[in-house]
């Protein structure tokens, strides 16, 4: 199976989900923090006109397929590979497997809104989690030695980010060697949507996001083909 797929002038990580978390078990021998981040169809459509996200996309130390149209983009069509990306399996393999470890997570969220349903969510599925401190990016604005030093005194091993980018990409590039953990894992906004049934609302904003990526796909291999 192909390891590395490429789509807008990007290489991205296609591993199995076994391969997947043998690479995430390596972070906990490394001193400095390990990026883990869900690539999603909407971060690639921003990536394709933002230098900053494909910077990110570039730093992380592990790209998790988030949607199954980045795969079929692709090329890639293995069953087994568009269900993993489907059903966010590294995230429920990741989060068990850490929980089981006692690692300590520290949460970091847009607003109060988004933190709320971030928590509502690990609760439900996740509830044996150990959660030693959470911050709102709002409160610090562009001033991220705030956030920063809350993550440091909480000291966690894990990061758990459910920010949007760009604003997400600004901190990791600028701010990485300042944060004392052992993973920044990036859910991307669609954590929740591992349901089969989901609302029709959220059933038509997927697919304004797909026929989108869709068209940013061709529009960039015309410029570059």
């Amino acid at each position: 199976m192909v390891k590395k797929i490429r789509l807008l002038g990007m290489e991205i990580d296609n591993f199995t989900l076994r391969e997947e978390m043998v690479q995430s078990e390596s972070f906990y021998d490394n001193q400095e923090l390990n990026i883990i981040r869900t690539v999603s169809i909407g971060m690639l459509s921003m990536a394709a006109d933002s230098q900053v996200v494909r910077d990110a996309i570039c730093q992380a130390d592990l790209l998790v397929v988030g949607d199954r149209e980045i795969l079929t983009e692709a090329g890639i069509y293995s069953a087994q590979r568009l269900r993993e990306a489907r059903e966010h399996g590294f995230m429920r393999e990741f989060l068990n497997g850490r929980i089981r470890s006692q690692s300590r997570f520290f949460l970091v969220a847009q607003n109060k809104k988004e933190m709320e349903a971030f928590l509502e969510f690990l609760k439900t599925k996740y509830e044996k989690l150990s959660v030693v401190g959470s911050y709102f990016k709002e409160v610090c604005g562009d001033d991220h030695d705030t956030m920063i030093n809350e993550i440091n005194a909480a000291a966690p091993d894990i990061i758990l980010s459910v920010l949007p980018s760009p604003q997400e990409d600004a901190i990791l590039l600028s701010e990485k060697a300042k944060i004392s953990a052992r993973v920044w894992y990036s859910l991307g906004p669609d954590y929740q949507n591992t349901e089969k049934k989901q609302s029709f609302i959220v059933w038509f904003r997927q697919l304004i996001h797909k026929g989108r990526f869709k068209n940013v796909i061709h529009s960039y291999e015309e410029r570059n083909g």
